[in-house]
């Protein structure tokens, strides 16, 4: 009889307990910023992710053309493909990663629309009073029906607030832990001078400097030290290039793939314990 007592006492209390975290889900929805919050930062990273993938195409297309340039001093022919290969594979994969991040984060941007529309928050608001009447008030023949209802609204709450929520504390993880060392901003601005140091290198031969003489540009063409340095750049400005896009591939890849779905994971496995309901 005491055991049935204290289970008793402790069934009402979890359903306090789930009262109040109705009502204030119910207030978030109305009086906190979090949804335009939410929606800003999205639309932010999107933005952001359109002009990364650009520069990542920009810097193809400027190693696609100095990989179709050959330097040939006398007796020797150096395809500038084969310096430029590894970099060129490394590019092709840092475009794959950030089409899947465009992906990832255009359906976040519908989602983040979705739950967040009138209708959506009036139907989870509606589903919280129904839900906690239920959980206060028994009817005949009603365990079936309410385990399905309450099922449902669980569902309709984690979407309503997961979605903003996720995105908020992205944001604040990315800026706090990620960005001191794998700063998307200051990538960008280093893969994009990258390519013009490539174009540079590629029309700086012999032939392209118009403002050398002739004797000039005749020296150099049989001087093997200018195509040792020739390489040399390439090699260079390659060189840095994959380290800006790695640290671009990681920021990203955590941003906006990874990251979400740990916390998504992590906050259906939290409502799952809340919103667990034992009679």
């Amino acid at each position: 009889m005491e055991n049935e007592k204290k289970s008793f006492i402790s069934i009402y209390w979890y359903k306090i307990l789930i009262l109040i975290v109705s009502i204030v889900a119910i207030m978030s929805f109305t009086f906190a910023n979090i949804d335009s919050k939410g929606e800003e930062v999205v639309e932010e990273s999107l933005t952001e992710a359109v002009i990364v993938f650009g520069v990542a195409k920009g810097l193809n297309a400027a190693i696609s053309l100095a990989q179709g340039t050959e330097i040939s001093p006398p007796g020797l022919t150096i395809t500038i493909g084969e310096v430029l290969d590894p970099i060129n594979d490394l590019v092709e994969q840092f475009s794959w990663i950030m089409l899947a991040s465009i992906t990832s984060l255009g359906i976040q941007k519908i989602l983040m629309n979705f739950v967040t529309a009138d209708i959506f928050s009036y139907l989870v608001v509606v589903s919280l009073i129904i839900f906690n009447i239920l959980l206060f008030k028994r009817f005949q023949n009603d365990e079936k029906p309410r385990n399905i209802f309450f099922k449902f609204t669980v569902l309709l709450v984690f979407l309503r607030l997961s979605i903003p929520l996720m995105s908020v504390i992205n944001l604040q993880v990315y800026n706090n832990f990620v960005q001191p060392d794998y700063n998307i901003q200051t990538s960008k601005e280093m893969i994009d001078k990258s390519s013009q140091t490539i174009n540079n290198i590629a029309n700086s031969t012999p032939q392209n400097e118009e403002k050398q003489g002739l004797f000039s540009k005749i020296t150099k063409v049989f001087d093997t030290d200018f195509y040792k340095a020739k390489v040399k750049e390439y090699q260079d400005a390659t060189e840095e290039t994959s380290r800006y896009i790695l640290d671009m591939i990681i920021a990203f890849s955590f941003k906006t793939i990874i990251f979400p779905l740990i916390f998504l994971f992590l906050l259906y496995q939290l409502s799952k314990t809340l919103f667990r309901v034992k009679e």
